[in-house]
Parts: structure tokens; sequence; C-alpha cells
């Protein structure tokens, strides 16, 4: 029995399959086996599959109708034998002694899950980029090195921790045990299916080094196409909600996963085909885990938006992350939200208890959000008019 199955997902990729291949062949450790799941590809990528086959007999094809990434990496997770597993998406490729030194780390550690750092990799630019502290391990001080750790450890930025499946190895009788697999049907898949078993173990480990390297701005990719799947996205969330609230400690961190997890909303609404938001906004109403928590009692001081990955590195989250979010959130999603829930490609539409009120839209000229029953109109260069509209006043005229 191989010591890591390594499970790639296979559709339509041949412009970037042999790559992956060869970095997972050529890897240091070599007690692998490769199992590559041919999602019902229509162009060459299973021929090049079956080439390879021929080479190397660590590789393992299984074919299947087209059922998406989750499906594929699922039915990877049915026949894989390994005592560890390791995904890797067949458009990216890994770092010839990825598998050498997250084994070394998962048994040093005697982990269930080992992480390491990745290097995006711009399609377009052509250009490499470590900066991006989610994806560099950026959030985690040198008190996370060379020791296991549990989700509790993380609660400070627990939002912050690299959800995606293929920047880590996991331990397969941990998996068994969780009963773990990806939402068929669905994309954005990685965030539910970490969250469903990290808040499982205490034993985690990183490795600190870029490893994995992630092509980004790739043509065709699905963030590229930006189709009806996006809804997805809240589905998703709700899943992650299902799982976050079991934790003894989802009242600390609650507010962080509704700021981030309705900017992820928010931020697939702005990305969609504008044919589908109509369509993304109907959806929205039927969740109701959204309207539990009032996002609207939130204290929005600061008038500057500080968010750059850049700076975001630099802040201490034990001290100051809670303040940072709520700054990051008091603008651009307080509106945005509302606008999503009462739709008008005309106007901002604002309701509040039994009143509804539109304002026409200025593009390029102002913003318009909401703050404790005030309406404020905000300049884009962040100079803010003396105007301000209260609800009570608006109450006390239609009486």
């Amino acid at each position: 029995m191989p010591k890591v199955s390594v499970i790639v997902p296979v559709y339509n990729v041949e412009k970037y399959l042999s790559k992956c291949l060869e970095s997972i062949l050529n890897q240091t450790f070599s007690d692998i086996e490769i199992i590559c799941v041919n999602d019902g590809t229509q162009d060459n990528s299973r021929k090049i599959l079956e080439e390879y086959k021929q080479k190397d007999s660590r590789i393992k094809i299984i074919d299947k109708e087209n059922g998406g990434l989750s499906s594929a990496r699922n039915a990877g997770l049915k026949i894989a034998q390994g005592e560890f597993i390791s995904f890797i998406d067949s458009d990216d490729w890994i770092e010839s002694k990825m598998l050498e030194k997250l084994y070394h780390n998962i048994t040093q550690m005697n982990s269930d899950i080992s992480i390491c750092a990745v290097s995006l990799y711009n399609e377009q630019k052509q250009e490499f980029d470590n900066s991006n502290p989610y994806f560099s391990l950026g959030f985690f001080n040198n008190t996370f090195d060379n020791k296991s750790f549990s989700y509790r450890e993380t609660l400070p930025f627990i939002m912050d921790v690299c959800v995606m499946a293929w920047n880590k190895l996991y331990r397969k009788s941990f998996l068994d045990k969780c009963n773990a697999k990806f939402p068929d049907g669905k994309i954005f898949e990685d965030g539910p299916f970490f969250f469903s078993i990290f808040f499982k173990t205490d034993r985690v480990s990183i490795v600190r080094e870029p490893l994995y390297f992630y092509r980004i701005n790739r043509k065709g990719s699905i963030v590229q196409k930006a189709d009806k799947n996006f809804i997805d996205i809240i589905d998703i969330v709700e899943l992650m909600y299902n799982s976050i609230k079991e934790i003894p400690e989802f009242s600390y961190v609650k507010d962080l996963f509704y700021l981030r997890k309705v900017h992820d909303i928010v931020y697939r609404y702005q990305l969609i085909n504008p044919i589908y938001r109509k369509l993304f906004a109907k959806k929205l109403k039927t969740k109701e885990f959204l309207f539990n928590y009032s996002i609207f009692n939130i204290d929005y001081i600061d008038e500057k938006d500080p968010y750059t990955y850049k700076n975001l590195i630099k802040i201490e989250h034990d001290k100051n992350y809670k303040k940072y979010w709520k700054n990051r959130f008091r603008k651009k999603f307080m509106y945005k939200i509302i606008q999503i829930l009462y739709f008008d490609n005309d106007c901002y539409t604002f309701k509040y208890k039994k009143f509804i009120l539109k304002f026409k839209k200025r593009k390029n000229i102002c913003d318009i959000w909401y703050k404790n029953d005030k309406i404020y109109f905000v300049l884009f260069n962040h100079i803010k008019f003396n105007i301000k509209f209260e609800f009570s006043d608006l109450e006390k005229q239609n009486k």
C-alpha cells in the first residue's frame, strides 16, 4: 500500500495537465499512487493521461461522467489506498519536495492535517506572488511553528485559515472517521470540506514554505466564467455556518464569520453575469441563517477602507482584528447587501420597518450607505456630505 494517495481531478486541461503530472511524478517522495479522475473531459486530457499511465504504473485513471470538482474528488477518495491523502488540481503544479516535506511534518507532529504555503501564479501577467497572507500562512505567528495545534488557537483569525483542499496532506483514517466528502454539484466546495474536519481535531501543523503553485486569472476557469454556478456561494456559506455554529466558541467568532462570509456572497454577486443577479437575490432571501444576526447594529467608524493584502499582514490580530474587520465592512458591504435584498437596476433601495426608500443611482459620483438608521452620501474621494437623514424624522412625518 502506498504512503500517499494523490487525487487529481481532470476536466478540459490539456494545456496544463502535463506540467501538473510531471511535478507529481518527479517528487522526491516516491511512495505514492496518483489517482487521476477523468470527469468527462472533452479535450485531449484523457489521451494525455493514458500516455503517462503507460510510462508510470503509479498512475491510475478513473473515468466518470462530468459531475464537477467535488464529485471527482469524492470518487478518488473512495478508491484511495494511501495512509495519507493529497489533492492536486490539474491546472496547478507542486514543488518537487512538497510531498516529502508535508509527510515529514505530519508524521513528526503526529498531525491529522498538514498545511503548506502557496505561491500564486498569475496566468496573464506570468508573475508569482507570495505576499498574500491567506495563502502564505501570514496570519500564523511563530508560536505555531514545529508543533500541532487545534482550531481554538486560531480563533482570532479563524476566517483567514486557508480552506483550499490542495495545499494540505490529510491522514486518511481521520478523514474516514469524519466521513469527510465534498458537497456534490457545488463549486466553492473547499470551505465546507475544510470546516467539517478542522473542528474535529487537535492536531494540525504547518509548513511555511510555498510548495504549491496555484494558477489565477486562467482563461476558462470556473472563476473566470462567473456563470449561474456562482449562486452556489449562498449554499456554501450556509454549509460552513452549519459547521461553525456547532463549536462552543461560536458566540466569539460569529461576528468574524458573518462579516467575512457576507463579503464573500456580495463579492460573487458583483462578479456574476448580470442576467443571473435577480435569481441570485431571490435565493438569498430564502436563507434565514443570514438574518439570525443583525449586521445593522455594528458600529462602523473609520471613513477609509484600509484593506490591502500588504497592510493586512501587518495587523496584530489579538489586538486589532475585530476592529479592523468592522471598519472594512462598514461602507461598501452594508449598502451592497441591502441592494441585493431589494434589487433595482436604477435605484439604491432601502427598507426600514414598513418604509421603502429609493435613491436614484449616480454612478462614479457617490456611494450611499446606511448606519444606525441614517442614510449617508459619501463621495468617492472619501469626503462625506453633511447630509444625514434620520428615519425617526420620516416616521414622524408619516404619522
